[in-house]
């Protein structure tokens, strides 16, 4: 099962966070992501400040628009905003959001994509580009997207985490471990990982495993519900074994 680390795209990186859009459900995101996509928007609202001032002012007519639920307005907005501004990597990004929101995957693809040729630092649009990727069924091409990535960030946990939930997607249970293992070893650290891989031991029956890494979640954020419910199954499965 793809993880649900594929809807960030739609969750927080808009040129405009609105408050409708907060409101999705983000109950398998732990404190690490919350804290990487917080930084994230943070350094995106500090770059919407240096745009130009008839820029600025369609983007908050975005925001309206999405406020409002208006999905067609909010994307013919950022489109005029990208034709005033052609050479900004988060309006593109915006751009492949919306796309991608109303299923227009080859589009939204392409916009990423020139995002990314803009500023090919930024590892969220990568994350975003993937999850379309994998959304559309394209497994190994968002394998191939994690894989850039992770050259340009080889530390950075949540990459591996994407990529592990990718090769399980493949039934390539044993490179999904190794995955996980490098997202373990790398930063932030996240109850969301251990979380995974213990999903993952279960599937593979290993439920000695799947437990610890349970418990190791709940070490790193006592209040992970996600972890809280899939150890209080498990334990109680090996319970009734018994």
């Amino acid at each position: 099962m793809i993880q649900k680390i594929y809807i960030i795209f739609l969750l927080f990186l808009a040129v405009q966070t609105s408050a409708q859009e907060k409101k999705r459900d983000v109950s398998d995101f732990d404190d690490a992501y919350l804290k990487e996509i917080k930084a994230e928007n943070s350094e995106l609202s500090s770059r919407i400040k240096t745009f130009p001032q008839n820029i600025q002012d369609l983007n908050k007519q975005v925001s309206q628009a999405i406020k409002s639920n208006d999905d067609a307005k909010a994307l013919e907005l950022a489109l005029e905003m990208d034709k005033l501004y052609p050479k900004n990597a988060d309006i593109k990004n915006f751009i492949g959001k919306r796309q991608a929101k109303a299923q227009d995957h080859a589009s939204a693809l392409k916009s990423f994509d020139e995002a990314i040729k803009i500023d090919s630092n930024n590892k969220w649009f990568y994350i975003n580009k993937a999850s379309v990727q994998a959304e559309n069924k394209q497994i190994e091409e968002a394998l191939k997207t994690m894989e850039t990535l992770l050259v340009l960030q080889p530390n950075w946990s949540i990459a591996y985490n994407m990529k592990a939930s990718l090769l399980r997607e493949l039934n390539q249970q044993s490179e999904s471990l190794r995955a996980y293992e490098m997202a373990l070893m790398g930063e932030p650290k996240s109850a969301q990982i251990y979380t995974n891989r213990g999903d993952l031991y279960l599937e593979l029956s290993k439920e000695k495993e799947a437990i610890a890494d349970y418990k190791k979640a709940l070490e790193i954020q006592p209040d992970y519900a996600r972890a809280k419910e899939n150890l209080n199954k498990t334990l109680k499965t090996a319970s009734d074994k018994k």
